[in-house]
């Protein structure tokens, strides 16, 4: 019977300590895999940073769902004078016309955030191709052309994913750093600690989530913040051009 009762018992602690691994493991890499750019450098990877000596950064606003918190960004962005970088969903252009609008008619820069949200590395090259040529249709009659700047639905992807873009002349850009902002994330202290992150040539990747309410007047403060220290805003192209550029590497 005690030997029953304590392989039972043992039994019990080695399943949670099995489900506490999974559940870690499962966290680290979903959060590294989709959220965070790779580093170094290499020739055939997606940009991420400009090397240049000019104190500029480039805001970017990924958009595929919501609509208030992006009337709020854009109210800051022309409150300051700044202009930034959004990769619009295709679909969520569709279902959002007026707002999709309005973003092109106050000259923000566009690029392609997916037409459907499905994971790049999961499609053929002939899916990828309809993709992006399903959302830059969508663009054109949105009166938004050329589209040039790519970025892979929920940062998915791989090395032929990026090749494959770049074939077809667009850029596939991500991001040098990732504003992680939840619903409950206190403005002025976030605002601080990406200011003090930021360095010249830098592109900041922020999500248009309406469940993620704090992102306007975060947006608002670290654009302050960063013009206090002679910091310019501006789009990814104006970023790119002329300088080097960073290049993720694709595993």
């Amino acid at each position: 019977m005690f030997f029953v009762l304590n392989w039972t018992s043992w039994k019990r602690w080695i399943f949670f300590a099995l489900i506490g691994m999974i559940v870690y493991f499962s966290y680290q890499l979903s959060s590294t895999y989709v959220f965070e750019p790779r580093a170094s450098v290499q020739s055939t990877g997606g940009i991420s940073k400009a090397v240049k000596d000019e104190e500029e950064i480039a805001i970017t606003i990924n958009v595929s769902w919501g609509d208030d918190i992006i009337i709020e960004i854009l109210e800051i962005l022309r409150e300051e004078k700044v202009k930034a970088t959004f990769f619009i969903n295709g679909e969520w252009a569709l279902r959002n016309e007026e707002i999709a609008k309005l973003i092109i008619e106050e000259n923000h820069e566009v690029g392609l955030l997916g037409f459907y949200r499905d994971h790049y590395e999961d499609l053929t090259e002939e899916q990828i191709t309809e993709d992006i040529q399903n959302g830059e249709d969508t663009l054109k009659r949105l009166d938004y052309e050329p589209l040039t700047l790519v970025r892979p639905p929920e940062n998915r992807y791989n090395q032929s994913v990026v090749e494959h873009i770049n074939e077809l002349g667009y850029r596939t850009v991500f991001w040098s750093h990732f504003a992680n902002i939840q619903g409950d994330t206190d403005p002025e202290q976030k605002a601080m600690s990406i200011v003090d992150e930021l360095s010249k040539g830098d592109i900041i990747m922020f999500k248009a989530h309406d469940d993620l309410t704090p992102t306007p007047e975060i947006i608002r403060q670290l654009i302050q913040l960063k013009k206090d220290e002679g910091y310019n805003f501006v789009t990814v192209t104006e970023l790119l051009s002329p300088a080097k550029i960073k290049l993720n590497p694709i595993n």
